[in-house]
């Protein structure tokens, strides 16, 4: 869950890897951190900085709570459900690394089970984000309107 201190949190720990990442990541093959994998797998099937997206709505950024406010929210929503789904299966998508490379706007993910299921929740977010709406409004979102109303994870993915 998010606290309302999550935009201290961002600003001191996410952003300046997500600037990094952003600004001087490439989309050919790469192999960096999870968060700073899912900054460029943003840039890749988006074409937008992923800094756009921390603190959207009621879950892009850290935790997640309530309801999502749009279709961008409920990417997100859907891809903390992917996480989850990952750590279930013993993955660490925060800080496991994976392989992938960006062709024609989209993600390929490389490699063993672990890396491969990070990297496809990653890969839906971005095609997910790519044909959403972006409202500038949800920005920085405050989480008290997020209401106390939570949507369910049903996220299940067969894995090879």
């Amino acid at each position: 869950r998010r606290t309302p201190c999550r935009l201290i949190y961002a600003k001191s720990y996410l952003l300046p890897f997500a600037v990094w990442n952003t600004a001087f990541g490439k989309t050919h093959s790469v192999q960096k951190r999870g968060l700073l994998e899912l900054s460029g797998a943003i840039k890749c099937g988006t074409g937008r900085f992923s800094l756009v997206y921390l603190g959207y709505g009621c879950y892009c950024g850290p935790g997640g709570r309530g309801w999502p406010r749009d279709e961008t929210d409920w990417c997100c929503h859907r891809h903390d459900c992917c996480y989850g789904f990952a750590q279930e299966q013993g993955c660490n998508p925060i800080i496991r690394r994976y392989k992938w490379t960006c062709q024609d706007n989209a993600v390929v993910c490389v490699l063993d089970r672990c890396q491969k299921i990070i990297c496809q929740c990653d890969r839906e977010a971005a095609k997910c984000w790519r044909s959403a709406t972006f409202n500038r409004h949800y920005v920085f979102w405050p989480n008290f309107m997020c209401g106390q109303i939570y949507p369910v994870c049903s996220y299940s993915r067969n894995i090879n």
